[in-house]
């Protein structure tokens, strides 16, 4: 860069640093000229109206600052419908156990389909606690289900 480029742009950043701390001042508003102009002014202007009295009842009955306030009302709860904890609808139909997982192979009742569960997994609710070589352990809360694989059953149909 050359001497003057620089001299330029020193210039122009000094300029900026200056407009920055020497802001322009604004005008300051000036009072009305004539008799209509404040005309103008007091008729757009509205008037407060207080409301009445009764409006503040809630604030009557209950004052602020008073040792005797009270407190409103607890809101009463509204019952919640709770759905009903479904029976663990599955039936085992095999088992498989490898170093690295326990997956157990389930039947749903209701509608047949086939599950692959691990260990940890959910169905309805219930967790897959435990795989072991003949049964499985699920858990819901406090309750524990244990199906055991039938030898006897022709795959899985009793």
């Amino acid at each position: 860069m050359t001497r003057t480029s620089l001299l330029l742009i020193i210039a122009v950043l000094a300029g900026v640093v200056a407009i920055e701390l020497y802001p322009a001042k604004t005008p300051e508003p000036t009072e009305p000229d004539s008799v209509s102009d404040t005309a103008a002014l007091t008729t757009s202007a509205q008037e407060f109206v207080a409301p009445d009295v009764s409006v503040f009842r809630e604030v009557l009955e209950r004052p602020l600052f008073f040792q005797d306030r009270k407190l409103p009302p607890e809101p009463t709860p509204e019952p919640v419908a709770t759905t009903p904890r479904l029976p663990l609808r599955l039936t085992l139909e095999g088992v498989a156990i490898t170093s690295d997982s326990r997956v157990a192979v389930l039947r749903n009742t209701s509608n047949n389909q086939l599950l692959q569960l691990a260990e940890g997994m959910s169905h309805d609710g219930w967790l897959l606690e435990k795989v072991s070589s003949a049964a499985v352990t699920f858990k819901r809360g406090a309750e524990v289900s244990e199906l055991v694989l039938d030898p006897n059953s022709r795959n899985g149909r009793r």
